[in-house]
């Protein structure tokens, strides 16, 4: 009976010290389930560098800090040989590694960490230190990703180990670093290409040494971001080599320039700069132009985001517009180019010409815009402000103006246009001019305890700009003269009836809006003061009813009873109560909002802007 337990015990005992042995691949979910950390454990937390090398740049421009997103280990006796039989796991974040089942001895971790792989990059399966592990089987590529590798000698004892292992970048990078005149000679790049002179390393082994030789020919490194660079794995002698850039004329014609360099020290961790000169033929050009894929290289903003100030909002120096006229561009008093759309729609292609009053009558072309962001501002130096210019003329002759770097508004004349199918502006060019009114925005009596006053924000201005647009487009159709027709001899005030060309007289009369926001009362309106509560701001789109159902809602009312108001009518007949002028007013705005017509027919084209 006894000599039977002891056979089950044998056997148990058997199958678990099976189970270790076969556990030398750290995958294994079986022996990941049985083992937790115990005597004689060596447990390793897992860190990389700080380093350069180590920060990822976006598409975008912006700069990450990466993640280990794959981590390769393994151990090595003291003899080199790498080993199989025992127990390791890594953790879900790959920063710790847990060793079980060893015998007590000298060893070496061996850590090689990927934290951005690129392509044609193998990881092979070494047998010794001496083996190649990491490996670049690309014939004139560099390694071109970020790696980091580390080799710990350790002793493990009864008592085990708990160690940090900071791990240590295996590519040096290199940096083209252009030095360009002018922002907007950006554009003209399409491609950045690097060649070496020297042979460079193709692999690094399980013990850290790079081996395998060849030549970085041509290899491409443009990126939109404007940052040009590459790792590879490092050389015990500078290098040397050219840069080539190919760009293209203001004409489209392509070119090739060769730029060299010497003396490169491409060291493991660092960062190699190549500094250049960029040579553009035209880079004495005054154009001031902005491509789409350049923006960010630009200080443009954008007006009424969530952390504008009220101060700026408020401020009628700052926000204005004419409902004819949504952009704005001029020159300020300090000589820069300044840009403010009032629109939620990119609008393309837009082309500011000048004229140098003192120096030549020629019309020339100023600055460009391959795309005007919604409600974008900015305020951009123009190269004639830095340095001697070459203008093309309307007549495509090449004018040349001397820098002007005290420029002011009287000094230039400027003229724009834009793409001529845009949709927005084309419906902006329908308003009528005589209803081109001027907007903008108040506080009124928010700091000053009044009972109904409070504080617009940025995302109802841009609602009310849209408002403001769709008001006087409205009043601006034929639709709204046909539509009045069952309502003819309907309109009354004060006893009088009020007729179709009454109300659009005084519609063209009114010259503006003043836009605010109330609380405790739906609107306050009366003269060019117009206040409305925040949902009205919302609800007045057509967006905000289904196609085919009521045209008439509470905003509306509120939004047509004020307006009313602004246009001199009282509360004694239906221009305001009653429901006949705001009632057509609304039917006839909601119908032209379902077709498309209308400047801003949605709501959601506004508030699915950034805000941020």
């Amino acid at each position: 009976m006894k000599r039977g337990m002891k056979t089950k015990i044998t056997n148990k005992l058997f199958l678990a010290l099976s189970l270790l042995t076969l556990a030398g691949c750290a995958g294994d979910e079986l022996t990941r389930d049985l083992y937790t950390p115990g005597d004689g454990a060596a447990v390793f937390n897992i860190t990389t560098e700080a380093s350069q090398i180590g920060v990822i740049t976006r598409a975008d421009g912006e700069e990450a800090e990466p993640t280990i997103s794959e981590l390769k280990w393994a151990v090595a006796d003291s003899k080199g040989n790498i080993l199989s039989h025992y127990y390791g796991r890594v953790n879900d974040q790959n920063n710790q590694i847990t060793i079980e089942g060893l015998t007590y001895g000298d060893y070496s971790l061996l850590c090689l960490a990927t934290l951005n792989e690129a392509e044609g990059i193998t990881f092979s399966n070494p047998d010794t230190l001496e083996d190649e592990w990491l490996v670049n089987d690309k014939k004139d590529d560099p390694v071109d990703g970020i790696y980091c590798y580390k080799k710990v000698p350790f002793t493990l004892g009864a008592n085990g180990i708990n160690t940090n292992v900071i791990l240590e970048h295996v590519a040096a990078m290199v940096s083209v670093d252009l030095n360009v005149s002018h922002v907007s000679q950006w554009r003209h790049i399409k491609k950045v290409s690097v060649t070496f002179n020297e042979e460079l390393p193709t692999s690094l082994d399980a013990g850290g040494t790079y081996s395998g030789a060849h030549i970085v020919d041509s290899y491409n490194i443009y990126q939109p971001t404007g940052i040009f660079n590459f790792t590879t794995f490092p050389s015990d002698q500078p290098v040397s080599g050219y840069v080539e850039i190919e760009s293209s004329r203001d004409n489209g014609e392509d070119f090739v320039q060769t730029y060299d360099f010497s003396d490169l020290q491409l060291e493991a961790g660092k960062i190699a700069h190549i500094n250049l000169d960029y040579r553009h033929p035209e880079q004495e050009s005054g154009l001031l132009y902005v491509a789409a894929k350049e923006q960010w290289r630009f200080d443009l903003g954008t007006m009424f985001l969530n952390d504008e100030p009220r101060s700026t909002f408020y401020n009628n120096q700052e926000r204005w517009f004419y409902t004819c006229a949504p952009l704005q561009i001029w020159i300020r008093d300090d000589g820069k180019l300044a840009v403010r759309y009032y629109s939620p729609y990119t609008l393309k292609d837009v082309k500011v010409k000048a004229c140098f009053n003192k120096v030549s009558p020629e019309w020339v072309a100023l600055a460009q815009f391959e795309e005007v962001n919604p409600f974008m501002e900015a305020f951009l130096t123009l190269p004639i402000t830095q340095h001697d210019c070459v203008f093309t003329g309307e007549t495509g002759r090449k004018v040349k103006i001397p820098a002007i770097p005290d420029l002011t508004p009287n000094d230039i004349t400027i003229q724009f246009e834009w793409d001529k199918n845009d949709v927005f502006m084309n419906k902006i060019a329908e308003i009528k001019p005589e209803l081109n009114w001027y907007i903008r925005f108040s506080a009124y009596g928010a700091d000053n305890g009044h009972p109904y006053w409070t504080h617009m924000n940025p995302l109802l201005c841009r609602l009310a700009t849209g408002l403001a647009y769709d008001m006087t487009y409205m009043f601006s159709t034929q639709d709204y003269v046909d539509g009045y027709a069952p309502w003819d001899g309907k309109f009354v005030d004060s006893g009088r009836v009020i007729t179709l060309d009454e109300i659009l007289t005084r519609v063209k009369r009114q010259g503006g809006l003043m836009m605010g926001c109330v609380h405790g009362v739906l609107g306050l309106g009366g003269g060019q003061t117009f206040g409305m509560s925040a949902d009205r701001y919302y609800n007045f789109y057509p967006d905000t009813s289904p196609v085919g159902g009521e045209t008439f809602n509470g905003a509306r009312q509120t939004i047509f009873h004020e307006f009313a108001h602004c246009l001199g009518y009282g509360h004694d007949g239906n221009m305001t109560y009653g429901e006949a002028f705001t009632r057509f007013s609304a039917k006839v705005l909601v119908e032209l909002g379902w077709a498309g017509r209308l400047p801003v027919s949605k709501l959601t084209d506004i508030t699915s802007l950034p805000m941020e």
